[in-house]
């Protein structure tokens, strides 16, 4: 079975989520840096994750707009794009509001590699967002008459 892997795209690090294989809940896996070997660990979590869909934040503004910092996350997504099988699908979700989630789920953690944490946590919160959507749309698509 194939997974959904989670991406919280930010300038210097990338929060990482994967899905279990019946895509109901999504792990943390280790931050990766935002560097120029970043497409290739990418791609090594595809390999080694068996990924069909990657599902990236979307930095909208509060009014729900696109900003500076969306712009970027999309120009990302592009590039990541042309160094990824063409058969992995890109899916965008809003994000706002999963840092600061984030954050205050991690309140009482030591500060060492808070940051880091934050940045997975993040990733786990757009891809749960995402599989939560999905299993409700599914559900209603199954109990239809």
């Amino acid at each position: 079975m194939s997974r959904i892997l989670g991406l919280d795209i930010g300038l210097k690090r990338i929060g990482v989520a994967v899905s279990d294989p019946f895509g109901v809940t999504a792990t943390p896996l280790e931050f990766i840096l935002n560097d120029e070997k970043v497409f290739e660990k990418i791609n090594d979590l595809i390999k080694n994750y068996k990924i069909s869909k990657i599902v990236i934040g979307l930095p909208l503004t509060l009014k729900g707009e696109e900003g500076e910092q969306a712009r970027y996350t999309k120009d990302f997504a592009e590039n990541l794009k042309n160094h990824i099988p063409q058969d992995i699908e890109i899916i965008f979700i809003d994000e706002r509001f999963t840092s600061s989630l984030a954050e205050k789920t991690l309140s009482q953690t030591k500060k060492k590699n808070k940051k880091e944490k934050i940045d997975s946590l993040s990733a786990v919160f757009i891809l749960q967002t995402y599989l939560d959507r999905l299993s409700l749309s599914n559900e209603a698509t199954d109990y239809s008459y």
